[in-house]
């Protein structure tokens, strides 16, 4: 059964916006290569994001997440099975903070 992970976490004042787009690149070619799917919001300096997948891959993922030095802060809101990931074709995706409360609410 896929797995939901969701959390919110406070980036670090050094992160600027252009390796932060550079993350959202790699974070989704790494992720559709894993079977992950996800939406990450970033609003001022606080973090929201939604992961999904098979258990095994976003356990291991969000394990790495939480020993990243760019954030801080990091509190797991959701953890449980779903049916079926909500974002099949976006591997990783930004997103405003609205889009992400709204999809973490309808699936």
């Amino acid at each position: 059964m896929p797995l939901r992970i969701v959390y919110v976490s406070t980036l670090e004042q050094h992160v600027t916006e252009a390796e932060l787009a550079a993350l959202v690149d790699k974070a989704a070619a790494f992720n559709t290569s894993h079977g992950i799917t996800g939406i990450l919001a970033v609003e001022d300096r606080r973090v929201c994001q939604i992961l999904e997948g098979p258990d095994a891959a976003v356990d291991a993922l969000f394990a790495s997440i939480k020993r990243d030095d760019r954030h801080s802060g990091i509190v797991e809101l959701v953890r449980h099975g779903i049916d079926a990931t909500t974002f099949d074709d976006w591997g990783m995706v930004r997103r405003g903070m609205l889009d992400i409360v709204v999809a973490a609410y309808a699936a």
